[in-house]
């Protein structure tokens, strides 16, 4: 086994510790290898070392300028570094690169509701266009409507969310306990939360979770409301 397979190993693991020691050892002798840097830039940001991050994804943007998934990745990490303004200029230009991403509009979205809230809600309606089955991007679309006072539109898209993971809010009291236990894991996962209230869609989900998590999370929903 290589160190870089090792090292992705350790990574699947979620130890992220020892999956950038393995890659730094990796990395001395090949220091421009692409897939290591990337494995390690999203190790640091896992161990929210945002500023090392950042400096290996721009290692692999100097040879790979307009590859929006980095480009993208580099944005999430400016992000949580709290550098708005670098993280949208990294998410305007992978959207640029590839307009016909739906996550790359969503991904956008989430960081321009901090600062433009009316940008965030054309970011996750364009989202909802190209994946209409997207319940994380109606959930946020909605809850900006609801924020802005379009009340009507953000019950259409609450409803459509809960449509797509089975949740039925008039449970809501009978599942209060499970609901609460849910809205603890949230952290777990980077959400955000907007509003207080016993309704598990009252907080903004982050789509910077892998897809992977993010089906584990709601098959998780799905099972427990069907109890």
């Amino acid at each position: 086994m290589t160190g870089l397979e090792k090292g992705k190993l350790l990574f699947e693991k979620q130890e992220f510790d020892k999956a950038i020691e393995v890659l730094n050892s990796f990395l001395n002798e090949n220091e421009n290898n692409a897939d290591a840097l990337y494995t390690r830039a999203i190790c640091y940001r896992k161990i929210e070392d945002y500023e090392s991050s950042i400096n290996d994804f721009t290692s692999i943007l100097k040879r790979l300028p307009n590859e929006p998934t980095l480009l993208c990745d580099r944005g999430i990490s400016h992000f949580h570094n709290k550098d708005i303004e670098s993280a949208m200029k990294d998410m305007d230009k992978a959207v640029e690169l590839d307009p016909n991403n739906p996550y790359r509009y969503s991904s956008r979205a989430y960081i321009r509701s901090r600062s433009d809230v009316d940008g965030a809600i054309l970011d996750y309606e364009k989202a909802v266009e190209l994946d209409p089955k997207d319940e994380i991007a109606l959930n946020n679309l909605g809850l900006l409507q609801e924020n802005a006072g379009r009340m009507k539109a953000a019950q259409k898209n609450y409803k459509k969310s809960n449509s797509i993971i089975g949740y039925d809010p008039d449970k809501r009291n009978d599942n209060k306990e499970k609901i609460e236990d849910i809205d603890k894991q949230n952290t777990d996962l980077e959400t955000t939360e907007i509003q207080t209230t016993d309704s598990l869609f009252k907080i903004m989900l982050s789509v910077f979770t892998s897809k992977k998590g993010r089906e584990e999370y709601f098959n998780y929903l799905k099972s427990l409301f069907k109890k």
